[in-house]
């Protein structure tokens, strides 16, 4: 049995526009934060465009570890629990 795909525009709308959408709020967010300082404003504009990217990728990066970080904290814990079960059910 063969598997059809779904057309293309339906697997961009559904896998990767959400995403689009995000990043897309996430960079007029972030200039609007950074727009108000008075700061950003005495930049030359090829600045301006790299502190937002810069920012962004920072935030992103920083989002990722803050996941991994709880995935491995979890991971820990659930060891911990078979660790103690074990020894309450050898005791």
């Amino acid at each position: 049995m063969e598997t059809v795909k779904a057309p293309i525009n339906e697997r961009v709308a559904t896998k990767v526009m959400p995403l689009t959408k995000w990043f897309v709020e996430q960079y007029f967010q972030t200039y609007e934060l950074m727009s108000s300082d008075p700061r950003f404003k005495a930049l030359p504009p090829y600045n301006q465009t790299s502190c937002i990217a810069t920012v962004i990728i920072a935030t992103n990066n920083a989002l990722d570890k803050s996941r991994d970080a709880r995935k491995s904290a979890e991971t820990l814990q659930d060891i911990s629990k078979a660790t103690e079960e074990r020894k309450a059910v050898n005791e």
